[in-house]
């Protein structure tokens, strides 16, 4: 869980040092949104579905012995 966090720290930081790069995934994190929009409510039942199975997925690696 601590990996997690640092990565995700790492990653908002570089963000918020670069401009162009926080503009080009802010852009695709956009379009990514308003095609969301366009298929909704489909689109976020979809969603859902794909965050619960990728939960359980590495949940399910996670416990096993190594």
């Amino acid at each position: 869980m601590l990996r997690a966090v640092s990565l995700g720290g790492l990653a908002a930081l570089f963000l918020a040092i670069s401009p162009p790069l926080r503009t080009q995934v802010l852009g695709v994190i956009g379009s990514g949104v308003s095609g969301m929009e366009l298929y909704a409510p489909f689109s976020y039942i979809v969603g859902v579905i794909l965050v619960l199975v990728t939960l359980v997925i590495s949940f399910n690696r996670g416990s096993r012995a190594r």
